[in-house]
């Protein structure tokens, strides 16, 4: 009886000795706490400041509406069969939607109407504009085949949608070579370029 209890404290003992000796090989040691904490704070360092500012998410939804106001352009000239084009002022930070532009004119065209609100179809970023106070445009440059309508600032489509570029300096137009539109927040940027004949519109 008696050297069963010993041999049952023993196997206790030993069973004892091997929950602990698996309770300190799945720890962590001081050195790998260390190696997280240091690997959180760089990465902390580097991503919450972009996650806080969300410029990224500001320049995508800018570039959205450009790009969304550029195609009911192009789809307002194909549907009445009139040229419309966008003019950007980078400048003041803003695009407007025209027809029958003219220099002469106040407004450099005619306004086109907005469809939801009948005003003028502007639309403007900066810190002025709700939404939109940090999203600027860096650069609008619309370059036609012909170097003398380089570089320009507005861009129309025609009734097949094809772009065209408009030179105030002459009030004359010419077929879209290139175009380029950049849009910034922050340190952030989108690019949207416009495909010259087809008038497709790509967004980098």
């Amino acid at each position: 009886m008696f050297t069963k209890t010993v041999a049952s404290f023993r196997a206790a003992a030993a069973a004892a000795g091997r929950h602990r000796t698996l309770r300190r090989s799945s720890g962590f040691t001081l050195a790998e706490i260390l190696a997280v904490v240091v690997i959180l704070g760089i990465a902390s360092a580097i991503i919450i400041p972009q996650i806080g500012t969300r410029d990224d998410m500001r320049v995508k939804a800018a570039a959205r509406t450009l790009i969304a106001d550029l195609i009911y352009a192009q789809n307002l000239a194909i549907s009445t069969g009139q040229t419309v084009y966008v003019r950007f002022d980078v400048t003041g930070n803003s695009y407007s939607l025209l027809t029958n532009p003219a220099n002469a004119k106040a407004k450099k065209g005619d306004p086109v109407p907005h469809p939801i609100t009948q005003s003028d179809y502007v639309t403007a970023f900066g810190a002025t504009h709700r939404g939109w106070e940090q999203v600027s445009i860096k650069s609008a440059v619309m370059n036609g085949v012909d170097v003398n309508f380089r570089p320009e600032f507005t861009v129309g489509f025609d009734e097949i949608g094809s772009p065209q570029v408009w030179c105030y300096d002459l009030d004359q137009k010419n077929d879209l070579n290139d175009g380029t539109i950049i849009l910034k927040a922050g340190q952030f940027t989108n690019t949207i370029t416009i495909t010259p004949a087809t008038g497709e519109i790509l967004v980098n």
